[in-house]
């Protein structure tokens, strides 16, 4: 069937069809990794779930030329993940060394979380960086 025998109501049936398709063979790879892959992907794993929700629960949302251009290709929602999850991509060094240096400047975390008694700024190590 080509776009011109289908209506946007078709269009948006055959994708979201072939999105459940592959979240289903996506949730079945996931369960069959151990826990350890599954920690090293879960950014993968976040980025599926979200595209998968987009493209099943809000395709309403899309433009039907968009969603065209998905439905010619075989894994749509892998297509869709691995560009979201490029743009979500980003070092964060530096602003976790400004948390670190905040929550030393603030020095309000003794009321809210427990000390370790055994541990003594005497006691520490060099810095390592």
């Amino acid at each position: 069937m080509t776009r011109t025998d289908m209506t946007v109501g078709e269009v948006r049936e055959a994708l979201r069809r072939k999105i459940e398709l592959r979240w289903s063979e996506h949730q079945a790879e996931m369960l069959r990794s151990s826990a350890a892959e599954l920690f090293s992907r879960a950014g993968e794993i976040a980025a599926a779930q979200l595209c998968h929700e987009q493209l099943t629960e809000y395709l309403d949302c899309y433009a039907i030329e968009d969603l065209e251009y998905l439905l010619r290709f075989e894994d749509p929602l892998a297509i869709v993940r691995d560009r979201w999850a490029s743009r979500q991509e980003f070092d964060p060094s530096h602003e976790f060394k400004e948390m670190l240096t905040e929550l030393q400047d603030e020095q309000t975390l003794e009321r809210d979380y427990p000390l370790d008694v055994d541990w003594t700024p005497e006691r520490s190590g060099p810095f390592l960086c």
